[in-house]
Formats: C-alpha cells, sequence, structure tokens
C-alpha cells in the first residue's frame, strides 16, 4: 500500500484514515478497537507471516541495532525485521495502548514513515479507509482527555456499523520508545535570552506540541501553543479583531504562526488558507511543521500560501530560519 488515488485538495480540511482493529479476548468475550492512521503515513500493509529474517526480542546483533531509527532494548520493540534494504523495528501497539496482547490468527504489519523515521506496528487487521473531514475528528474533553493524553488525538463516528475510529498519536509512540532523540534535537536550539518576538503554534501530538512551544522559547519567542487547528484559528481571530480595531498591522502583536498539518476540527493547510485570505492576517509569517512533508504535500503547502514547511526532525532549523525571517521584515 503506498496511498490511494485519490487526491485531497489543499486547504479542503479532509484526510484519508486507515482504520486498523485490534482485538482482545476470544469467542463471546471477543472485543474489537477500531483506530485510525493517516494514509499518507502508511507506506506498505504486510502479514506477519510474511517479514522477512525476522529476529526477535534478544536476537538482535549490534549491526541490527546501529541500524534501527528507535531505541531496540525497548520492551515495546517486538524484533527487527529486513525491509527495503534495511533493518526496522516492529512495534507491539497492544503493549503501548496498554491492551492485551495483540491476538489473531492472521495478524498484520503496517509498515510506516513519519518524522523521517521507518517503523512497523502489528495489529490484528485493517478494514478500510475512510475520508473525513477533520472538522469530524472530536476532540476529547475533560478528564478522558487528560486519560489518552499522548495516546489518542481525538474520535470519529462511524456507521454501517455503528464505531468509533480512535485516532492514533503514533508520533508520541516514537517519543516514549527514544525519548533521548527529543532532547537532541532542542538542544540543537540555539539558545537566545531576549525574548523579542511572539509565536502561535498549534500541534494535536502532545509531545510535538511540547518541542516545537519549548523550542521556540528557546530561541527567543514568546509562545503560546494549542491542541488543534480551530483553537488556533480562534487565536488568530482575536489577533484580526485587534489589527481591525487599533489600525495596526497584526505583525504588532503577532510575527509567527507555526502549524501541524494533521489537526482535529481545522487542518493547517485550511489554517493557513484562512491566514492567508484574511485582510489583517495575510501578512503574518506562517510555517508548516509536518512529521511528513512530501512532495504533493509541499505543493499544498505552497498552494495555500505557506511561507516555509519543515518535518519534525528540522526544529532548530525553523527556528533558526524564523528568526532571520522575521528580523529581515522587522530590523
Amino acid at each position: 500500500m503506498t496511498g490511494t488515488n485519490i487526491l485531497l485538495k489543499a486547504g479542503t480540511n479532509e484526510v484519508e484514515l486507515l482504520e486498523l482493529y485490534l482485538d482482545e479476548g476470544s469467542g463471546e468475550s471477543l472485543k474489537r478497537w477500531s483506530f485510525g492512521l493517516n494514509v499518507a503515513k502508511v507506506k506498505k500493509i504486510v502479514k506477519e507471516a510474511d517479514l522477512k529474517n525476522f529476529s526477535g526480542r534478544g536476537r538482535s546483533n549490534s549491526s541490527v541495532n546501529a541500524t534501527a531509527m528507535v531505541d531496540t532494548k525497548s520492551p515495546l520493540v517486538l524484533g527487527m525485521f529486513e525491509y527495503m534494504g534495511s533493518v526496522i523495528p516492529l512495534i507491539d501497539l497492544c503493549g503501548w495502548l496498554r491492551m492485551e496482547k495483540v491476538r489473531g490468527n492472521n495478524r498484520m504489519v503496517l509498515i510506516t514513515e513519519f518524522n523521517e523515521v521507518v517503523s512497523a506496528f502489528l495489529v490484528s487487521g485493517v478494514n478500510r479507509i475512510h475520508r473525513i473531514s477533520w472538522g469530524e475528528l472530536e476532540s476529547l474533553q475533560g478528564g478522558m482527555a487528560r486519560l489518552v493524553e499522548g495516546t489518542i488525538i481525538g474520535t470519529v463516528k462511524l456507521t454501517n456499523p455503528d464505531r468509533i475510529l480512535q485516532v492514533l498519536d503514533l508520533e508520541q509512540v516514537l517519543e516514549d520508545i527514544s525519548p533521548g532523540k527529543r532532547d537532541t534535537a532542542f538542544m540543537q536550539v540555539e539558545e537566545v535570552r531576549e525574548k523579542k518576538y511572539t509565536a502561535m503554534c498549534a500541534d494535536d501530538s502532545r509531545s510535538m506540541r511540547n518541542l516545537v512551544r519549548q523550542s521556540l522559547e528557546r530561541g527567543g519567542f514568546e509562545v503560546s501553543a494549542y491542541s488543534n487547528g480551530l483553537e488556533l484559528w480562534s487565536a488568530l481571530e482575536g489577533v484580526s479583531a485587534m489589527a481591525q480595531k487599533t489600525g495596526r498591522p497584526a505583525s504588532d502583536f503577532l510575527q509567527l504562526v507555526v502549524s501541524d498539518i494533521e489537526m482535529p476540527g481545522m487542518d493547517g493547510h485550511a489554517v493557513t488558507r484562512r491566514i492567508k485570505d484574511d485582510p489583517y492576517l495575510r501578512d503574518l509569517t506562517v510555517y508548516l511543521f509536518s512529521s511528513l512533508i512530501t512532495e504533493e504535500l509541499l505543493h499544498k503547502g505552497e498552494s495555500v500560501g505557506a511561507d516555509r514547511q519543515y518535518s519534525k526532525p528540522q526544529i532548530a532549523t525553523l527556528v533558526r530560519q524564523a528568526r532571520e525571517d522575521i528580523e529581515a521584515l522587522h530590523p
């Protein structure tokens, strides 16, 4: 699987989600849980039985460990296998979700690529692809939000049959397996003590939202962070209203917007399009910062007016370039 043939236009606030499922129990007590994953992150789906040169935990040699992009000593890594000339980790998705061990006679493996890391996840099976609007993805609220923060970014109600699709925060999986990588990325950001500029950022992944906020703060920005596109846009409407009321440019109040692409309520492309269509906000500097920047997504970002686009390992580059761009505009 390499995605679908259906092209989604930029700014339409739509996404295609692959429905996967995890089974717990058996017989009459069988419980099937449905989860969603952005199709763009899935490179291939294979049967577990078809994995090449699978090496379980405790049998990986040092050369295999050296090629892995995650900590292979983590208990969430079931083993390693060969894919397209590389050796990649097989991650226990049930273990990460604190569920029973994945069941099923025909278990499947989802090979994914995001944040410039290729990895794989063991699941009970896959169902189908759903095209939805990000507006259909409901952010969790209250106690439930606190309970599942860092695992589920939102839910979608499906019908025929009725079920709830829980959309996974896979970026948090990699953070939980290899927390040191985030710290390394953060420490590569040049520290600037004077807070000269103001920024807003939005990301539905807790780990990425914290990384962006803390990195921008380290780089000399005062930062307001939001967990989805709707919250970000609501805050931007306030800036637009302030600019209109005072007759001052919006850049007097805010100099930078950094937005993830995939978010509940409103995606980053839709937010960017609204910013560039707003007569008071259109001159703001807008960066898109995503776990996956493909050629197609680059074109989409350009079409909605994004000033720059970065993949998520490039946080130090983003902060440095942001200061340069803003200093050029506001010497």
